[in-house]
This record gives C-alpha cells, sequence and structure tokens, in this order.
C-alpha cells in the first residue's frame, strides 16, 4: 500500500487539496500500478508561522 505525505503551509482550500491529492492517487497508480483504493495521501500542514525558507518565515513572504 503506497502511502504519500506532504507537507504544507495551511491555508489551501478543501477543493485545491482534494485536487491535488487526486492527482498524486493518478501519479502511484499510474506509476506503480496499483489500485487507487490502496494509495493513501495524506497533507501535514504548518501554519505559516511555524515553517520558514531560507531562514524567513512564510508568514513574513
Amino acid at each position: 500500500m503506497p502511502e504519500v505525505v506532504v507537507y504544507a503551509v495551511a491555508g489551501r482550500s478543501p477543493e485545491q487539496k482534494k485536487a491535488m491529492m487526486k492527482g498524486i492517487t493518478k501519479a502511484v497508480v499510474d506509476s506503480l500500478g496499483v489500485l487507487a483504493e490502496q494509495v493513501v495521501v495524506q497533507i501535514v500542514e504548518s501554519p505559516a508561522d511555524s515553517k520558514s525558507k531560507g531562514g524567513i518565515p512564510f508568514s513574513e513572504r
């Protein structure tokens, strides 16, 4: 059972997250030849002030 974990800054809509999970599932199905029902996708969201890139918090970008 393939599992994909996506780390992201919080703030995307439920529709955006659903579309991403569907696209990731399709990519795993197409790449590994497994059934969609076997693919687990989890989104782990962090507040913008708890994640940074280049030392700059996302809340300040």
